[in-house]
This record gives C-alpha cells, structure tokens and sequence, in this order.
C-alpha cells in the first residue's frame, strides 16, 4: 500500500511537479558533468528566469562588485553551481506564491517567510565558514524549507479542528501530526524525494523541526541549523510563515543549542525585514 503522503502528493494536482524549467536545473544541480553550455541552453529558455537570476546574483547579497549582465557573465563569476543555485531559488517564485488558509497565510505570505529563512540561513552560514557556495544552498534550503505546507492546506481546511492561531512552531507541528498523522516537514521532505531535490537538500526540508533526522554530511548538519535558526529569526521579524515568535529565554536556549555563533544572529534580527523588502523590491513576488 502506498504512503498517505505519496497518495496525497498524487491527489494534489498543482504539486505533482515542477515548472519545466525548475526541474531541468534540479537535474544539472545532481550531474557533476554538467557544463556551462548545459546550464545557459536550460536558463536561456524562460526569459523571466534568467531576468530574475541576474537580479539576483546583482543584489548586494550575492553580487560580486561588478555589474553582471548575461547569464554567461554570471557563470564566469560565480561558477556553474551557484548559477544553478540562484537559478533554482528563483525558479521556485512561482511555486511558492499562494495563500494558505489553513495556516491564515495570505498571497505571498509564504514567499516573504521563505526568502526571510533563505536570506537569514544564508547569513548565518557566511558568518560561520565564509564559504560561498554554501552560503547559496543555505539560501536555496531556507527558500524550500516550508514546501510542505503547501502540501498539507488542502486536507486541514477540511478538519473540523483548525491550526492553533498565534502559536509556536513546535504547537503547529505537534497540531499538525494530531490531525494528519504528520507535519508539514515530514510532507515537504517527501514531495522533495519525489521533486528528486538533491539528498542534503531533502534532509533538511524533512529535518527543520526535528535534529534527529540522519544527515550525511557536515555541510547539511549546517544547512539544516542555519535554516532552523533563521527560521526562528524570521518570527521575531513578523514574518513566521504561520508561526509565532518564541519568548526571548526559549530563543536564546535554541539559539546556543543550534551552536550559531550570537552576534551574527543580533544582527541578523535588525536587519532581516529590510533585506526580505528589498529582495522583494527587486524580484517581485513571482510570476
């Protein structure tokens, strides 16, 4: 008998795959041959992506202090995997856009928590190994971290017991699990098995509310505690993606458990609203 999570995913029209687009890069991003040609005659073929990804490897995050015109140039400066990267991140726009009523998120509002948990991973790992190409995969994790509630809205409107309103991450999870039989980290973890995302990518979706979840590698234990990190950061910006802020003692218990060095994360909590606006400024919500 098939997993409740691969029937729903089945049942789940718009969510039984990717933009076209979207899916040819996650293959390049898996094909440790792939060339630049490769990668310009995928990107090359949807105007709107490579409009955005040259927006975005132009912003301050992840310029590199020269103006960057063509996808070619961006290749020559940033190298195939983080081209693939970037382009990746704003392929998943689109997917991300629309409103969640089971957890009274509205158009877009899911798009602003995930590029506030992109940015503030990718933030958080620069900060700890000033590793370029890491810091653009923290940014891919945090913007894909959520997926699974996209996953989970349509089968919790039709509980008679909706989300708990104004609670924490953990209280969601755990409601989650008592309707469903599983949480949205556990549906998103699933549907990116299925996406075929990269396996430290999916390890990190799956395990952003629960460690425990076997890694295979340092890099993704660092992903996956950047990616919680920010993801309580972006709640005390107000912008928790259906979640609310933990109290002052409780984040700073998880923040020291998550071996995050501290100062970073008190700058990242003063500037991470106007980096999520600008970011939006620039890409726009999504097509």
């Amino acid at each position: 008998m098939s997993h409740p999570l691969d029937r729903l995913i089945q049942s789940t029209r718009e969510l039984k795959a990717l933009p076209t687009a979207t899916g040819q890069i996650l293959q390049l991003m898996q094909d440790a041959t792939a060339s630049a040609d490769d990668v310009l005659e995928v990107v090359g073929k949807d105007p709107a992506l490579t409009a955005n990804l040259l927006k975005l490897a132009n912003s301050a995050m992840f310029g590199v202090g020269r103006q960057i015109g063509t996808p070619h140039q961006a290749l020559v400066l940033l190298g195939n995997r983080t081209v693939l990267n970037l382009a990746f991140a704003t392929g998943m726009g689109p997917v991300l856009t629309g409103p969640l009523p089971a957890y009274r998120l509205e158009s877009k509002a899911l798009w602003r928590h995930s590029m506030a948990v992109g940015v503030g991973a990718a933030y958080l790992v620069e900060a700890t190994v000033q590793d370029r190409w890491l810091r653009e995969a923290a940014f891919t994790a945090g913007l894909v971290h959520d997926i699974g509630k996209m996953l989970l809205n349509d089968p919790l409107q039709t509980q008679l017991e909706p989300l708990p309103l104004g609670a924490q991450s953990a209280a969601l999870v755990e409601a989650e699990r008592g309707l469903l039989g599983f949480d949205h980290a556990e549906a998103g973890g699933r549907l990116a098995e299925i996406w075929r995302f990269p396996t430290g990518l999916v390890q990190v979706i799956t395990a952003h509310h629960h460690p425990q979840v076997p890694r295979t590698d340092a890099e993704s234990a660092l992903l996956q505690r950047a990616v919680m990190a920010a993801d309580r950061i972006a709640a005390r910006a107000d912008l928790g993606g259906g979640s609310a802020a933990l109290p002052d003692e409780d984040f700073l218990a998880e923040i020291e458990e998550l071996q995050l060095p501290m100062g970073p994360v008190e700058e990242l909590q003063g500037r991470l609203d106007a980096e999520v606006a600008g970011l939006e400024a620039m890409l726009g919500a999504a097509r």
